[in-house]
């Protein structure tokens, strides 16, 4: 059965409220699914991860988000792109750290990455000398780490928490949401230290190119 006669839409809605980006815009949650009641302050000096699915050929320089009031006491903010959400997942960009008291100012936030990532497969020649270098790419789950130290964090806008560490009901999902402790530092980790599935809200966290 085809697409339009299952009642299929031929375009991706998301992708359609996002005004037609070209690449598209990766996020955690559909912005349908805000909820202002479930803005939340997530834990400060705790390192905060979102899972956030990934295509084949994506690339993203921005993290953006939507900051309702502004943090206090704070010595430390930013976010972090990892390969993963599971401990030992690799770094792969982080935005400058913001050391401002209250954090982010309360409006939308769109954050350049310190270099540009991209699920790309790397090229190589089998047939020739040396070592072949392929790696192909494909579809993944990234980590989104939102990071505060200090008192209070940024409330943020997002979608209400499962009853469930992670929102994980069978064995093997990916958890939407990961906590690890991290002491106050302005610098993500390398790799993300031991990571437990956790009981939290999911912020609206957006990938994109431009």
């Amino acid at each position: 059965m085809p697409l339009v006669a299952g009642r299929y839409p031929t375009f991706e809605e998301e992708w359609l409220l996002d005004g037609n980006p070209v690449p598209p815009y990766r996020r955690t949650i559909s912005r349908r699914d805000i909820v202002a009641s479930a803005a939340f302050i997530p834990t400060v000096t705790t390192l905060n991860v979102y899972a956030v699915p990934v295509q084949p050929g994506d690339q993203f320089n921005f993290i953006s988000f939507l900051v309702k009031t502004v943090g206090g006491t704070l010595t430390h903010s930013w976010v972090a792109l990892y390969n993963g959400t599971g401990t030992g997942a690799a770094l792969l960009a982080q935005v400058p750290d913001n050391t401002s008291a209250t954090g982010w100012a309360a409006t939308a936030q769109k954050l350049q990455l310190a270099s540009v990532v991209g699920n790309l497969g790397t090229l190589g020649v089998p047939q020739g000398p040396g070592t072949a270098a392929i790696t192909p790419e494909g579809p993944a789950v990234y980590g989104i780490a939102f990071y505060q130290s200090g008192t209070t964090g940024n409330t943020v806008d997002g979608m209400s928490s499962s009853a469930v560490a992670g929102a994980v009901a069978v064995t093997g999902q990916v958890p939407f949401y990961s906590t690890g402790t991290l002491a106050a530092t302005g610098t993500a980790p390398a790799v993300l230290p031991t990571m437990t599935a956790a009981v939290g809200g999911i912020p609206y966290l957006l990938l994109s190119r431009n």
